[in-house]
């Protein structure tokens, strides 16, 4: 709670402008006596001004100062000082300064510098605020604790303006919305009103949003299961291209193999050539020798040793020959075995040049899904990159924007449980009405049959009274009474009405009935959406 410790007075009114009086204020109460005109008023006039820096009714021309003529000065300066306990009960002080300027005709008047400084304590230093940087005039009551309405019209109240009670109407409610700061209460509803309007436009954007999320979502989930299986096919297709680079690798040296072999082949054969054309050389040549050959005249020793000489050249000429034959037929048969080597290279070439075929028709395949999808969302590749850097960059494209999918899903799914929680509540308000129309059903069907109940009674008991003529007059005149009251409560709740009022009644029953019904299907719905 604050507190009001001591008020400095110099130069207001009739407190002497080159003295300075000093007011102290004690504890539970402070009674203020003294003559008129001696200052009582204006020490209440002080107060006001200090915390509120407002001056009084009567104030006009600079009347709230000393007049400078009764000192024979041009100027007077005044100061009101008030040293006080703020609501944390840290010692204050606040010094609020005039300056009135007596002219030949006419009187000034002018506000100085003002200051508001938290006096030191063991813990903390010495802090002054100018009214240059900041409003004395705000700080003052929040320091206090005390509106500044409060302090104008309760507290501080002039004595001219103390009967503000008897004002007109439209004056007496300004000064009590100000007192009791209603106008703060309108303004919120107003806000709560203007918010919860706001709300209901996001949540009908919300759900717009939602739907068309949805719809992405869906087609996300269309694009990752057919992302997934290309994914897949990419995968084996890269597995049989790395199995048949491979084929072609083995096939390759396979063939360079058989190439040596051919070469060698083609050596062995142009070897075997030569030596046939040798062969057929020699023969001519023995045939030549055998044609030209002259019987000699020769001694028997001689003619055995040339026949010896010629059976060993002949000899060796024939095993030379078989040798030739053998090699010739070795070579022929490797000839053979490089020919089907040949074939099957030969074929095992155009098996693999099918199966390159096949591959690129699928690449291109791959390369038109890749382009598809490029173009379905949007996503940018090289143009001029390879198909697997654009197989790749598509791909990567495509995990961005599933994760992107799959934060849009949390999202959702967060906005699906607090409209959830909303939708809860709003179920539990319309089954508080249903409770409400019900109970208001059961008391109608309670009043009917106490009504027909009073009815019968009332019939009973005029059968059965047996009275004289002004009794009698009496009870029809009572009877008469309570028929016309009877009248009007029937008139007031007649079965017709009741039965259209209850007919109503269950209508609108029905009809929350089925906004409940609506209301938790949209609640499952979205939870199923925000799961899956």
């Amino acid at each position: 709670m604050s507190v009001i410790r001591k008020l400095l007075i110099q130069g207001i009114r009739s407190f002497d402008p080159q003295n300075q009086d000093i007011i102290e204020f004690y504890a539970p109460l402070t009674i203020i006596v003294g003559q008129n005109g001696c200052g009582k008023t204006t020490i209440i006039e002080c107060l006001k001004y200090i915390t509120t820096g407002e001056l009084p009714p009567n104030s006009k021309g600079g009347a709230f100062i000393h007049d400078p003529k009764l000192v024979g000065e041009t100027e007077v300066k005044a100061q009101v000082k008030l040293r006080f306990y703020n609501i944390g009960q840290r010692s204050m002080t606040c010094v609020r300064s005039m300056l009135l300027t007596q002219k030949k005709a006419t009187v000034t008047q002018k506000t100085l510098e003002g200051a508001l400084s938290f006096d030191a304590t063991p813990t903390q230093d010495k802090v002054s605020i100018s009214s240059r940087c900041a409003d004395l005039d705000a700080m003052m009551p929040e320091q206090l604790g005390v509106s500044k309405a409060v302090l104008e019209n309760v507290i501080f109240c002039h004595q001219e303006e103390s009967n503000w009670p008897l004002s007109e109407a439209s004056t007496l409610k300004k000064r009590f919305d100000e007192i009791f700061a209603a106008t703060r209460y309108t303004k919120a509803l107003d806000s709560i009103k203007t918010i919860r309007k706001n709300q209901a436009v996001e949540i009908r954007v919300s759900r717009g949003e939602l739907k068309h999320l949805e719809e992405k979502k869906t087609k996300s989930e269309r694009v990752q299961a057919e992302y997934e299986k290309s994914t897949v096919s990419i995968h084996k297709y890269r597995e049989r291209i790395e199995g048949i680079q491979q084929q072609e690798a083995l096939v390759t040296s396979q063939i360079e193999a058989l190439a040596g072999q051919l070469q060698e082949y083609m050596s062995l054969q142009t070897a075997l050539e030569g030596l046939q054309m040798n062969l057929d050389q020699k023969v001519a040549s023995y045939q030549e020798l055998e044609a030209s050959t002259n019987v000699l005249d020769a001694s028997s020793e001689e003619l055995e040793r040339m026949n010896t000489e010629v059976s060993r050249q002949i000899e060796s000429q024939e095993s030379d020959m078989q040798r030739n034959r053998e090699e010739r037929d070795g070579l022929q048969q490797q000839i053979d075995q490089v020919q089907v080597k040949i074939n099957e290279t030969l074929s095992e070439i155009g098996r693999l040049r099918a199966a390159q075929d096949s591959l690129d028709t699928k690449v291109a395949g791959r390369t038109g899904t890749v382009t598809e999808l490029c173009v379905t969302f949007e996503i940018s590749v090289d143009a001029g990159g390879d198909p697997e850097q654009q197989a790749g960059e598509c791909a990567l494209a495509l995990e961005n924007l599933l994760a992107t999918t799959e934060n849009e899903r949390k999202a959702l799914r967060q906005k699906a449980e607090d409209e959830e929680r909303s939708l809860q509540s709003a179920i539990d308000a319309t089954q508080a009405e249903i409770h409400s129309f019900n109970n208001a059903a059961q008391v109608s069907e309670r009043q009917i049959s106490a009504n027909q109940s009073q009815i019968q009674s009332l019939m009973r008991k005029r059968e059965s009274m047996q009275v004289d003529s002004a009794q009698r007059t009496a009870l029809e005149s009572e009877l008469a009474n309570e028929t016309r009251q009877l009248e009007l409560a029937r008139e007031k709740d007649s079965d017709d009405a009741y039965q259209e009022s209850a007919k109503r009644k269950r209508m609108e029953q029905a009809g929350v009935i089925d906004e409940i019904e609506r209301l938790n299907s949209e609640i499952t719905h979205n939870n199923r959406q925000a799961n899956t």
